[in-house]
This record gives C-alpha cells, sequence and structure tokens, in this order.
C-alpha cells in the first residue's frame, strides 16, 4: 500500500516545526491538527503578517527578528534545544527555507515542504525534502509504471477552491499587517516587494484590466471554438518572479522565455501553424508583453495572422482545440497531459519526463509534436495523488486527516 506524505509525516515526527506557512490561517489550522494526532508543534514567525495569522501568542511560537545571516546559527540551536524531528515550510525557494534545508540536511532532520498543487485547483502539494524541479522522486518512467499497481484511484476530491478574491483579501491583511509593523522584524528580508500599497494598486490595474478584456476574451474563445484559428499552439506564461523563471530554468525572465520561443516560431513553425500566447492571470497587473508581440511582427510580416496574445480566456477552452503547448514549467503543462496533448518544457519541470513530454528541440516540436503516454500519465497522476496531493484550498480549507487514503475508501 502506498503510503501518503501525511501518513509519513506523522509517523515519522513527534516534534514538528513550522517555519512560513502560505498566506492565510493555513498553519494554524494545521498545526491544531497536528497536535490533535498528540504531537508537539512549535512555529517561528519572520513578520508581523506571519504573527497575524499564527499570533505569538500561542504556545511554543517565537518570533525570529534578527538578520538572515544569523539565522542560520538559530535555527540549529533551536532545534536542538527543543529536540525538533522535522520542518515544515510553504515554498522551499525563500531565503529563511533555503537555509533550514541546508540545517536540516546536516542535522538528520526531515524537511516537509508545501507547495501549490501539481493538480489545481481542488488539491495542495506536501512533499519531502523539495518540490517541483527539487522533488526527489525519480524522473523516469519505470518508476511510475511499477508503483502504478500501488497507486490506486482515490475518491473524487471536494471543491474546495474559491478562486482570486478570497486569496486578494487574506494577501491584503497579510502585507497590510507585515508593512505597517515592520520595526518589529527590522531585518526581516521578504522574498517579494513588501509594501500592501503596491499590490493594492496593481491588484487595482488588475481588476481594470481583467474588465476591459473581458468583452475581446469572450470574442476570443468562440473564435477558437469555431475553429478560426486553425491548428494552434498554446504558450502560458510564468508570473514574472516565479521561482520556476528565477530557480528551475536558465533564463533571467519570463521575456526571455518568451523571446526564445517566439524566435523559433518565427523562423521554423510551419506556414499553417499558429501560436497563442497566454499571460498569467496573477501577473495581469504587474507586467504586460504586448510590446514583444508587436515587435515581432513588425519583424516578421507572416505572424501579423499567427500569432495572438490573449490574458483571461479560460485555458480548457485551449486545450480542447489546441495542437500542442509550449511551457517552461507551468501545471498548465500538467493539464495539457490530462488532455493528452503533446507538451514541451524549457524549464526544469518535474514532469519533463520521457513519454510525458517531448524531449528534442523546440525547432522541431513545430513540426513533430508526440502525444503523451497517457498508460504513463495516469501512472504518474496516481502516484502523486497518493503520494503528494492533498484535497484543498491554502485559502480556503483543506482536508486533513490520518490515515490520508483509509484503505475502504480506496
Amino acid at each position: 500500500m502506498l503510503s501518503h506524505n501525511l501518513d509519513d509525516l506523522i509517523t515519522s515526527a513527534e516534534r514538528i516545526l513550522l517555519l512560513q506557512g502560505p498566506i492565510g490561517h493555513f498553519f494554524q489550522n494545521f498545526a491544531q491538527w497536528l497536535q490533535s494526532q498528540g504531537k508537539t508543534v512549535y512555529k517561528i514567525n519572520f513578520n508581523a503578517g506571519d504573527e497575524y495569522f499564527y499570533p505569538n501568542t500561542l504556545e511554543n511560537t517565537f518570533a525570529y527578528r534578527d538578520s538572515l545571516e544569523q539565522f542560520s546559527g538559530y535555527l540549529t540551536r533551536f532545534c536542538r534545544e527543543h529536540q525538533i524531528d522535522a520542518l515544515v515550510c510553504f515554498g522551499d525557494n525563500r531565503h529563511y527555507h533555503k537555509i533550514a534545508k541546508k540545517i536540516a540536511t546536516a542535522s538528520k532532520l526531515s524537511f516537509w515542504v508545501f507547495e501549490e498543487g501539481y493538480f489545481r485547483p481542488d488539491y495542495i502539494t506536501l512533499e519531502k525534502d523539495g518540490v517541483n524541479a527539487f522533488s526527489t522522486i525519480p524522473h523516469e518512467a519505470d518508476f511510475f509504471i511499477h508503483r502504478c499497481p500501488q497507486a490506486v484511484e482515490p475518491p473524487k476530491p471536494q471543491k474546495v477552491a474559491q478562486g482570486f478574491v478570497p486569496m486578494a483579501k487574506l494577501a491584503i491583511g497579510y502585507y497590510r499587517k507585515a508593512y505597517l509593523n515592520r520595526a518589529q522584524y527590522p531585518h526581516y528580508r521578504h522574498h517579494r516587494i513588501l509594501n500592501v500599497l503596491y499590490y493594492i494598486k496593481l491588484w487595482l490595474i488588475s481588476g481594470i484590466k481583467r474588465f476591459s478584456y473581458m468583452i475581446r476574451d469572450h470574442s476570443f474563445a468562440k473564435k477558437v471554438e469555431q475553429g478560426h484559428f486553425g491548428n494552434f499552439y498554446i504558450l502560458p506564461l510564468q508570473v514574472y518572479d516565479d521561482s520556476q523563471i528565477n530557480v528551475h530554468s536558465d533564463y533571467s525572465s519570463v521575456a526571455q522565455f518568451l523571446r526564445e520561443v517566439l524566435d523559433s516560431f518565427a523562423q521554423t513553425a510551419p506556414d499553417n501553424l499558429s501560436l497563442i500566447v497566454k499571460h498569467h492571470p496573477m501577473d495581469r497587473g504587474f507586467i504586460d508583453y504586448q510590446q514583444v508581440i508587436n515587435e515581432y511582427k513588425a519583424r516578421y510580416s507572416h505572424l501579423n495572422t499567427r500569432l495572438y496574445y490573449i490574458h483571461d480566456v479560460p485555458m480548457p477552452v485551449f486545450l480542447r482545440y489546441g495542437k500542442g503547448m509550449v511551457t517552461l514549467n507551468s501545471t498548465s503543462g500538467i493539464s495539457a497531459l490530462l488532455h493528452a496533448m503533446p507538451v514541451i518544457t524549457l524549464g526544469r519541470a518535474h514532469y519533463n519526463i520521457p513519454g510525458l513530454t517531448y524531449q528534442g528541440k523546440l525547432d522541431n516540436f513545430w513540426h513533430t509534436p508526440e502525444k503523451p503516454n497517457m498508460k504513463l500519465f495516469s501512472a504518474y497522476r496516481r502516484f502523486h495523488l497518493n503520494k503528494t496531493q492533498l484535497n484543498g484550498s491554502f485559502y480556503n480549507r483543506v482536508i486533513l486527516r490520518y490515515p490520508y487514503y483509509p484503505q475502504n475508501e480506496s
């Protein structure tokens, strides 16, 4: 029987330290659940936003107010003094969490990472040692095929995701507290800009843009469904400061990635193929690539009727009618595989496995897309749903239980 990672955490650790969690109440709820399982839980807060959702007044909660450079020594002493067995965090690329991973390795403690779900919107991810390209799960087809008999189809997930608005409200509360009370944590170093006014401004811009794009996007979706664009590939973009760009790729920016794909498409793609570039919905207020698109249309006149830039058309519309996907390392790639769509990844993606994704050069992918091996994808999907995915949303509710998949539910 394949054990879920949540089960492995419960059975392997008694004294658990939580570092930074996702924005919202999830880590406080998670701590209460761990305590109900008989575990001793500790928490370190790094800024007033952390404290807002996980108060320092709670038992075994500590505020770290020193510098990033001093954190390694502090955490080493903390884990030794409190006899910590396991460290748990959200995202393994944050400054403090990268240090924590090194401490865990050196001290032989387990290191667990929550992340947004590989299979969204109904799941979140929990992996040991690292997520995304840092996942220690083998990137080999044989591994998933051989584990397939132990990974049965899990129960249908509950629908708990509530969209962008609840997350935005939580984010505003977090950044407001962190920014207005930043003097309480004078040395804190955030992984993004820590200014609530900055985000409110850009979210307002995002809302205005979404409203202005609404009619055009609806018309565009209808044209896709009517076959107006013929054979087309879809290119979903990442958030401009995402770790998939900064850590899990060799590109300096989304713009550089976009230019490389457009160069290849303009110079080598067959004449009957179109390319639809889809802006990331979370990036709508932060950055825009229309200038890049216009530049390529001006440079290559044949792209004027073959290159499109769109914002809020639902991804399933493209997945039903597209011929292939080019991605850096997006969960859209997994959605494409679910639709048996050929996919090439140009970053270091955990699903970039021979048999699932195209392993050749991008110039050739335009001409010879290869559909994924759906038997392999089925095994891959079932493995992750049974091992690394938890039904839930960080910004609403996560289903927590032990054992996670009782045998009578399989």
